[in-house]
């Protein structure tokens, strides 16, 4: 339980330590950290239900585990993965900063040997 303490207390002084250019950032922590809480929340409730009534009810489990495995759920853990990701260190996530500098509007985008104009 100190442990747990411990990470709550760290993670806290973390997101406070932000500065309000870190907003993306500290969004995606959020989430991140949102989605966590609710997957114990339910396997804890899965679990007090098992033990009340006695025998676990496969069947919700099973339906939480499809779901946790589905694309969508991948999507978000690649989406948070991706958005963790800092290497310069001005608290926007790499993915989010604009490569050229913002002169994407109108850009002609060669892929595959074809070419495909970006509209704004």
């Amino acid at each position: 339980m100190q442990i747990l303490d411990k990470w709550i207390r760290q993670a806290k002084a973390y997101v406070q330590s932000m500065t309000f250019s870190n907003g993306a950032m500290r969004y995606i922590l959020w989430y991140a950290a949102l989605l966590i809480v609710c997957c114990v929340l339910y396997l804890t409730a899965w679990c007090i239900e098992w033990a009340v009534v006695g025998t676990p009810n496969l069947k919700d489990l099973l339906a939480f585990l499809h779901e946790i495995a589905s694309a969508s759920w991948v999507a978000v853990i690649g989406f948070i993965c991706k958005g963790l990701v800092d290497s310069d260190s001005n608290g926007i996530p790499d993915e989010f900063e604009q490569k050229d500098g913002g002169k994407n509007e109108g850009s002609d985008v060669r892929e595959a040997g074809t070419v495909r104009r970006n509209m704004p």
